[in-house]
């Protein structure tokens, strides 16, 4: 099995995503508590990315299943 390198470019983009999704936990971990329903916690979490770091969420289009995944 070969190891790939990456690019210092690719590095950075990996950069950039570990920072975006750290922040986005940050972001969701205070309305994680009982009785929040998992819906609610990806609204949360959904909002944030577009709406503040004006991205689009990876989940958005897979077509992985049937409705959303708790």
């Amino acid at each position: 099995m070969a190891i790939n390198l990456k690019t210092p470019e690719e590095l950075q983009q990996m950069r950039v995503a570990g920072r975006l999704a750290a922040e986005v936990l940050q972001v969701v971990a205070p309305h994680v508590k009982p009785g929040v329903t998992t819906a609610e916690l990806d609204r949360v979490c959904h909002d944030h990315i577009v709406n503040v770091q004006q991205a689009i969420p990876a989940n958005v289009g897979y077509g992985g299943g049937h409705g959303r995944i708790p």
